[in-house]
């Protein structure tokens, strides 16, 4: 049973006020009678005038009483549950990484709100999601226990997530009737889909890791990363290195004042693939631990036409000045090649081509030169590039202009293969300032890269968590599927690796795993990415915003009619008040006429 309207149990406050009355006596009246049996009708009352005295018992009292309680039940409409009456209650944990150290908070917050949710319903039906719709459902049943269960498995390591979409899916299925309860640890001013908000959340002391970088100095790899200290405090933390093999460097220490950054750095151990950096734990611990990998992107090689003597010093410089080039001797075997325009039209392979003329020296061209929206050309100031007049290759529909001089196409695409295109320029290296001009340099080093990445081939990365990844690959199908493979930073008891597998059908939407780890994706047996995963993700190891607070959700009243239906006696309880009301007038009346 419940009560629609508990304020009705004020109508109980009568109950004193009726017991007072009672209390209180008339003044005794001094009748002359001839005999004395008449005193055994009458009742003792106060002879000096009203004041408190006993109470005495009386049927009036009892009907008043009773005229109080059938009042107070009338106005506190109780209802009573319905058989087999469900509620309907979504819940949304914040997935954000920080609530990794309020796990604990969240499951004591929501055993003790889910009563309150539940409301009048005789039993609850649960969905548990997370803020992260793109994440799979935790949970959807009617056992609290099951519940309990898959929550105390509950690992969450996303970055900030706008919760509003799960709370829409959730209100879905919650229904307009159900109760929907969003936890996080830090406040929201305001809240959509009528939920309740627990923020279960209080401000930390955190210190961690924000990412890495790589220098190179005299053939050896150095690292760098930086250390921040969130809180207003100053910390003094150790850190140390260990490589694959287990060996680790000597702990040192690092102080940090408030709200600070420091800066570590070292050498790659040698002979070793993979390491990690390992600062002293605190209770956030994603950011405590940073693997690293020695980065090694896709190599690229490119071949230079011998015939035409500026490609062997353009050629030197590129590979001088560009990250990972190779030069190839043999053409078939080059990702990139360096060729004339009289060669571009029995290429299909990437290439770059200059407009090769007589070594006569022209004018330079006239005109305003004018760069095309691209994203190889974004950013770039072509205006101190000068060419000298030469013969002009036409350019087809095809290709895509993304540099003008006048009415002259100076620089285009043009598209060879459906993987291949040419990089060409409509005007003779050796008569213009191409080599000393930076926007020529950036472009080139630009189309390098896009040679690169579109590159079937192996690759090593530092990732961040929860990183999109874009990998090159062959059709990925069933039968030829991806295959990520995750190795835990932590080794077991007997020094063996934690290794994990996952498969994927499909190329797009690839993520690095959501935790810290090493890991790599090959497919037929063949490795296309090798990464050290890291978490660097600033705000949410930022835990000074947050803490404990709650916005209710308003009141719904349709979900009491649903669970409960109303007091069928209401009517006999209403006539058993009458009744009693004009029994006790009955009985005061009569009494008043024997006094």
């Amino acid at each position: 049973m419940t009560l629609a309207n508990p304020l009705g149990l004020l109508a109980l406050l009568a109950i004193p006020i009726v017991i007072a009355i009672h209390f209180l006596q008339r003044r005794a009246q001094i009748l002359p009678v001839s005999t004395l049996f008449l005193l055994q009708k009458t009742q003792k009352e106060s002879a000096s005038g009203r004041k408190f005295d006993r109470l005495m018992n009386s049927i009036p009292l009892w009907l008043q009483l009773l005229i109080v309680i059938l009042i107070t039940w009338l106005l506190a409409q109780p209802r009573y549950v319905k058989s087999n009456s469900t509620q309907r209650i979504a819940i949304v944990l914040d997935s954000s990484a920080s609530m990794s150290v309020f796990r604990d908070e969240v499951k004591d917050k929501l055993l003790s709100t889910l009563p309150e949710l539940m409301g009048s319903a005789e039993q609850a039906e649960y969905w548990l999601l997370e803020s992260n719709p793109s994440l799979p459902r935790l949970y959807r049943g009617n056992s609290l226990d099951e519940l309990t269960a898959e929550l105390e498995k509950w690992q969450p390591s996303d970055g900030a997530t706008d919760p509003t979409h799960s709370l829409r899916i959730a209100r879905s299925l919650a229904g307009s009737e159900g109760a929907l309860l969003y936890l996080t640890d830090t406040p929201k001013e305001t809240i959509s889909y009528n939920a309740h908000v627990h923020s279960v959340g209080a401000a930390k002391s955190n210190c961690g890791f924000t990412g890495i970088s790589y220098t190179s100095k005299g053939g050896q790899i150095i690292w760098q990363t930086l250390v921040r200290n969130y809180s207003t405090e100053a910390v003094t933390r150790t850190w140390y290195l260990e490589n694959e093999k287990g060996q680790r460097t000597s702990e040192k220490s690092v102080t940090i004042r408030p709200r600070k950054i420091v800066s570590l750095q070292g050498a790659f151990p040698e002979g070793s693939k993979r390491a990690k950096i390992v600062l002293s734990s605190d209770d956030f611990q994603l950011d405590d631990v940073l693997p690293i990998i020695k980065p090694q992107p896709k190599s690229l090689s490119i071949f230079a036409d011998e015939n035409y003597k500026p490609f062997g010093t353009l050629a030197s410089n590129i590979q001088a000045g560009f990250p990972n080039i190779q030069l190839a001797s043999d053409p078939t075997k080059a990702d990139i090649k360096l060729i004339t325009s009289d060669q571009l039209a029995n290429t299909k392979s990437n290439s770059i081509s200059f407009n090769k003329t007589p070594a006569e020296l022209q004018l330079y061209l006239k005109g305003i030169i004018v760069a095309e929206k691209h994203p190889l050309m974004d950013g770039l100031n072509w205006q101190s590039l000068l060419v000298r007049e030469t013969a002009n290759i036409p350019h087809t529909e095809a290709d895509i202009v993304l540099l003008w001089q006048g009415t002259r196409p100076l620089i285009y695409l043009r598209p060879l293969t459906n993987k291949s295109q040419a990089l060409v320029f409509n005007f003779d290296l050796e008569q213009s300032n191409f080599q000393k001009t930076e926007a020529a340099v950036v472009l080139m080093l630009r189309f390098f890269e896009k040679v690169r990445s579109a590159k079937l081939s192996s690759e090593q990365l530092n990732t961040e968590t929860s990183q999109p990844l874009k990998l090159t690959t062959s059709s990925v199908t069933a039968e030829q599927p991806l295959i990520m493979k995750i190795t835990a930073l932590e080794k077991t008891k007997d020094n063996s690796e934690v290794v994990t597998t996952k498969s994927y059908q499909r190329s797009t939407n690839l993520y690095a795993p959501q935790t810290p780890c090493y890991f790599s994706i090959s497919q037929n047996d063949k490795t296309l990415l090798t990464a050290a995963n890291y978490f660097a993700d600033t705000r949410e190891a930022d835990f000074s915003n947050c803490k404990e607070a709650y916005l209710p959700a308003s009141s719904n009243a349709s979900a009491v009619n649903r669970h409960t239906k109303e007091d069928h006696l209401w009517r006999y309880w209403i006539a058993l008040a009458l009744a009693a009301f004009l029994l006790s007038w009955h009985y005061a009346s009569k009494k008043k006429a024997i006094a």
